[in-house]
């Protein structure tokens, strides 16, 4: 078995786990009582981030399931930001909420499960064959769609060469302009960014991939590498990410990530809070204490280095920038 495989390996286990960091019992009772909602799921290079004595860790918070990921609250279907998507989707695979730009759902895996996400109950599955069809020819017959954003579950997940073809579809429309990739691969698999892979993203310029960075421990020098090479390389490389109670939500913490980010040709776009939906609550960051981070940002570091800030307006589910 090479080293790519190796590190690409996966932990689902407490076994597993045990090699990298010391569980506490409160980590080994969320382990178990999580399985059947969202399982945990960890790369070995990510695994090799963590903290080995220390359950305060924000990297083992953002990996290891905890049981308040179970509890429930009344009014979480009414605050879920994905309660209305069915309005939203002409065809399978496609989320046009706003005008010229569509979402389109490539895939719902992902290479780890990350704590707080707010697909946590979606079953895993991936865009193909007549499904991914139906889904091209919605975006060639609507000539109002300048913008297509691969999302998911992590596109770079699965087969590269799957991938190639739906880029090559998408780039041979005329009227989409913008093509871009929502991604937390260098985050979690930096092995899988061959210099072949890291070609062929290129042949698809402009294109610009979108991280999403959580902690700047995750910043690690083979991730460095990684985002210096897809800048070479002619992709632009934007950052979006939420602040998270208990994570990242002191101003220290988020200078370091953005400005390490910039040293790496990567620009901070926008940082989310307050966006809900079962099971992550514990993560969520009220309002104020997010615009006054983002605050204390100004003037103590580059303005480039500070990303604008958003939430998601529950009165109409539609994302808004605020100050």
């Amino acid at each position: 078995m090479n080293e790519r495989r190796l590190k690409h390996d996966l932990i689902t286990t407490q076994e597993q786990l045990a090699e990298y960091v010391t569980l506490t019992d409160a980590e080994k009772e969320g382990i178990c009582r999580c399985r059947p909602i969202m399982p945990m799921k960890i790369t070995r290079h990510y695994a090799e981030l963590l903290d080995r004595d220390n359950p305060d860790d924000p990297l083992r918070k953002l990996a290891i399931p905890s049981v308040e990921e179970l509890v429930r609250y009344p009014d979480d279907e009414a605050v879920d930001i994905h309660r209305d998507e069915a309005k939203y989707q002409p065809v399978e695979g496609i989320i046009h909420r706003y005008p010229g730009k569509v979402l389109l759902m490539y895939t719902t895996a992902c290479f780890s499960h990350c704590r707080f996400c707010f697909r946590s109950e979606k079953v895993a599955s991936t865009l193909d064959g007549r499904r991914l069809d139906k889904a091209i020819e919605y975006l060639r017959k609507n000539e109002s769609i300048r913008d297509v954003i691969f999302t998911g579950g992590d596109p770079m997940h699965g087969n590269p060469e799957r991938l190639e073809h739906a880029l090559y579809e998408v780039r041979s429309i005329p009227h989409v302009e913008i093509i871009r990739i929502t991604t937390r691969a260098p985050i979690f698999a930096p092995e899988i960014f061959t210099d072949e892979l890291i070609r062929m993203l290129s042949w698809f310029k402009p294109l610009i991939m979108i991280t999403s960075f959580i902690h700047p421990r995750e910043l690690s020098d083979e991730v460095c590498s990684v985002l210096d090479r897809l800048s070479d390389a002619g992709i632009m490389l934007l950052q979006q990410g939420p602040i998270l109670k208990g994570i990242n939500d002191d101003v220290d913490t988020l200078r370091t990530l953005y400005e390490k980010l910039v040293q790496h040709r990567t620009m901070p776009y926008y940082a989310t809070w307050g966006i809900v939906s079962p099971g992550n609550r514990h993560f969520t960051l009220d309002g104020e204490s997010a615009r006054k981070l983002i605050r204390q940002l100004e003037n103590t570091t580059s303005g480039f280095c500070i990303p604008h800030l958003s939430t998601l307006d529950q009165n109409n589910n539609k994302t808004r920038s605020i100050g």
